[in-house]
């Protein structure tokens, strides 16, 4: 028997979650079982293809919200409907999950904090099943005597993301991309410790990164790294002041490009001119979607071959970190995690460098990759399977 699902976080198309969300969506549209919204999208993000099929949505998500209104402080049971519940770290609800429940539900997580305690194992078992995007966290789940746990990896979307030609727009520079918001978890103290000696060496390098989001207070973990003594302060205008911390980091203003925030139909123009996207991030719950996302572009990436990373790396369709030592773990929280090393990184850079031939090679095979295996579309799909 089908089920019908509701969703309880907001759809969008400005970070993962909102991308999940909206893609599933389309699909269950796709299939004449329209999801009902327990959160109401932020169509302003949505590209006009899919906030013209979203927008009717609307109509089941007023109405449930007209229902829950006549019942305030009260749970919601949405009965013959399976919910997914977005989880954050140690499987705790957001205010939407705690306010409704439905016939079946499902808790839908991607984790990096490996803390098991008894109330979060507790937690995770109040669910009929769970569900993840990587096998890295399927595993942490098993180990704890989790057996109800699906797992689907997120996507890219092909169409969205060509791999065009270069507009030329840093000139004849060697160019290397790093995206994620900035935290001690993604690595961009690595990024910046690896450029600053590889540019020494290659003056004609440029470093443009994509390293804000909306909540920059969430930086601060930066400075947990032995690579950099503070994270960078916030401006004014709410923003992180990159530019000012990369160059305090030894970064020289004619090497360091800060694009701000992209725009979704920006990515595939910038992308189209970078020869390397890095990755060295010390621990993904699931699998980086803009590490995907620059594979999808044609662009050889370097990642760091640990926890969600793990998912992505096939041979010859990227440049792995091999070299991974445990990160410091004061309270048992990393289970998992890896830190590259700089030394290698900048191995990786030269080789991309040096040799275009072998870099192309790589670009084509991570492309074939995320294009026909990690598709939105096949995310939808298999994520929907899992729930059962």
């Amino acid at each position: 028997m089908e089920q019908n699902f509701a969703l309880t976080w907001q759809l969008s198309e400005i970070h993962g979650w909102g991308l999940v969300g909206v893609h599933t969506a389309l699909y269950l549209l796709d299939q004449g079982r329209p999801p009902l919204l327990l959160e109401r999208p932020l169509l302003t993000t949505l590209r006009p293809e899919n906030r013209a099929k979203l927008t009717p949505l609307l109509a089941g998500h007023e109405r449930i919200t007209v229902i829950a209104d006549r019942v305030p402080d009260t749970v919601v049971v949405v009965k013959g409907w399976t919910l997914l519940h977005a989880l954050a770290n140690g499987f705790n609800e957001g205010p939407t999950s705690v306010r409704f429940r439905g016939s079946r539900n499902v808790g839908v997580i991607a984790f990096e904090d490996s803390r098991f305690d008894a109330a979060t194992v507790e937690r995770a078992r109040s669910y009929d099943r769970i569900v993840v995007h990587s096998t890295y966290n399927r595993d942490l789940l098993l180990d704890q005597g989790l057996p109800e746990v699906g797992c689907a990896f997120q996507g890219v979307d092909p169409g969205e993301l060509p791999a065009l030609p270069p507009t030329g727009r840093f000139g004849d520079r060697f160019v290397i991309f790093s995206g994620g918001k900035l935290e001690f978890r993604k690595g961009q103290d690595i990024v910046l410790a690896a450029f600053r000696r590889f540019h020494a060496r290659h003056p004609d390098a440029l470093l443009v990164t994509a390293w804000h989001n909306y909540w920059p207070h969430t930086s601060a973990t930066i400075a947990e790294s032995p690579l950099t003594p503070a994270p960078p302060m916030i401006g004014e205008n709410g923003k992180l002041r990159i530019v000012e911390w990369a160059m305090a980091h030894g970064v020289p203003p004619e090497g360091f490009v800060d694009m701000g925030f992209i725009a979704r139909n920006q990515i595939a123009a910038i992308l189209a001119d970078c020869h390397a996207a890095v990755f060295p991030n010390r621990c993904e719950g699931a699998t980086n979607l803009v590490a995907m996302e620059a594979m999808a572009c044609g662009v050889p990436v370097v990642l760091s071959a640990n926890t969600g990373h793990l998912d992505l790396i096939r041979e010859g369709n990227c440049l792995p970190l091999r070299t991974q030592t445990p990160v410091i773990d004061p309270i048992g929280a990393r289970r998992g995690w890896g830190e590259s090393a700089v030394d290698e990184l900048v191995e990786r850079l030269e080789q991309l460098y040096s040799d275009r031939e072998t870099a192309r090679a790589c670009a084509e095979r991570g492309r074939d990759f995320v294009c026909g295996e990690r598709s939105w579309r096949n995310f939808a799909q298999s994520f929907i399977g899992a729930t059962v």
